[in-house]
């Protein structure tokens, strides 16, 4: 019994060390994420979005310099030469920084920030995670934080945000050593010029013609159609015998409703359109688009490049219709007003893509950079015997290597008449009557 006693004195005293042990372990973690931060609700409370003039994001590879006008009126991406930002997107990301809401703290030292991408880009090599900065007017901080490594609610680690995960590690400078845990992976906070480019484009509509002029002539061509409502196109001046192939050209969508990956500069444009096909094509509603399309074969891969210049006719009034009530002059004024200005915006918004030269998918332009054979096909008409010229001898006949059999007709004989024939008489001769013909002709003959 003393022993059973004893026993259970030294294992209660083994596992009261264990757990103080355990308390002083996290005790001591805590300390270090606790370090000038108290638990809040959100993870920027004070961040003024209305406020914010530049927005960066930057990892270990690249990064993203947003220039922002007020009340985000205007945002341009510096890398890509001042190309217009996506605003919707910039307002959605900045908007969900503001709201976001803390899950918890996570017990990470800074000896672990390397191990979970929480340091920032130049502190080190290895262990760089994604900072985003938020600053105003004279360069005031509105915000600063560090996206870690992306974890589940298991408290498992993914290396990327494009890997899974629910959750993220998240450090605030100004908050010290403290990391906190979002309920958020920020997938769209990456250091990708591309990617926070407004991806608004051209969008040809009525194709009336198109005509594309390659650097080969031979290659070169142009189809049109009479009307809008006109199914098919055809060739413009065919060459004898040639079609358009409307299965190998569908011409009333092209362009219609593109979009691109990325862009560059004017300065650019010499070397990534060389040997482009020049294309113009009209629409029924007065738009006229100057565009080139190339591809270009480097280290391997294919890359395909679109420039546009648009214009248009756009009529100022409408056409008088003949003895038009009042009532209907009225409505159908309204609605061209709305027409033309439709018309309008669009050309204003389109002549924005001059001077830029945008790659694209294959999709995209492959149709513009077809060859002229390509797109047609040839009528050939079946051969035919060509008569023969006034004058001529015919040709003569070519015998056959062996003579063909008479054909045995089983039918009822036919009966031929032919004129008469004059024949000479013959002279006259002492003709013996022919033997019996019974006769033995090898007996012989009697004397």
């Amino acid at each position: 019994m003393k022993k059973i006693l004893l026993l259970l004195i030294v294992l209660g005293g083994v596992i009261g060390t264990a757990l103080y042990y355990q308390e002083q372990q996290n005790a001591n973690l805590n300390t270090a994420s606790n370090r000038g931060a108290k638990i809040r609700e959100r993870l920027l409370p004070d961040l003024d979005i209305s406020a914010v003039r530049k927005f960066k994001v930057q990892d270990d590879k690249s990064s993203v310099n947003i220039a922002v006008s007020d009340y985000l009126k205007s945002a341009t991406v510096a890398e890509r030469g001042g190309y217009p930002a996506s605003l919707d997107k910039l307002a959605t990301v900045l908007s969900e920084l503001r709201e976001q809401t803390i899950a918890s703290k996570q017990p990470l030292g800074k000896g672990a920030w390397a191990k979970n991408k929480l340091k920032a880009p130049g502190d080190g090599a290895e262990g760089i995670g994604t900072q985003v900065e938020m600053i105003g007017a004279a360069d005031k901080p509105l915000g600063t934080l560090v996206l870690g490594q992306n974890i589940d609610i298991a408290g498992g680690k993914t290396s990327t945000p494009m890997m899974g995960g629910n959750q993220r590690f998240v450090r605030i400078p100004d908050d010290g050593e403290t990391i906190w845990v979002v309920s958020n992976t920020f997938t769209e906070l990456e250091a990708k010029p591309e990617n926070w480019l407004d991806k608004a484009f051209i969008d040809v509509q009525k194709i009336k013609e198109i005509t594309v002029t390659a650097p080969k002539a031979d290659d070169s061509w142009a189809v049109n159609r009479a009307d809008e409502n006109a199914t098919d196109f055809t060739m413009v001046k065919p060459n004898a015998g040639e079609t358009l192939d409307t299965s190998k050209l569908p011409a009333s969508s092209i362009l219609s409703s593109p979009t691109f990956n990325d862009v560059s500069g004017k300065d650019k444009a010499a070397e990534l359109l060389k040997d482009a096909n020049k294309v113009k094509i009209t629409t029924f509603d007065g738009f006229s688009y100057d565009v080139q399309v190339a591809k270009q074969s480097k280290d391997g891969s294919d890359k395909y490049y679109v420039s546009v210049a648009v214009t248009a006719e756009i009529p100022k009034v409408r056409a008088p219709v003949k003895d038009e009530k009042e009532e209907d002059k009225k409505k159908k004024d309204e609605e061209f007003a709305t027409a033309i200005k439709a018309q309008e915006d669009k050309l204003a918004k389109e002549q924005k893509f001059a001077g830029w030269v945008f790659e694209v998918s294959e999709y995209t332009i492959n149709n513009l950079l077809k060859k002229r054979s390509e797109i047609v096909k040839l009528d050939v008409p079946p051969a035919t015997d060509a008569p023969a010229a006034p004058g001529a001898s015919p040709a003569p006949a070519v015998p056959s290597s062996a003579p063909a059999k008479p054909e045995i007709s089983t039918s009822a004989p036919i009966s031929v008449t032919t004129p008469p024939v004059s024949v000479p008489a013959l002279p006259k001769a002492d003709i013996k009557p022919a033997p019996a013909a019974d006769a033995n002709p090898a007996a012989p003959e009697k004397k």
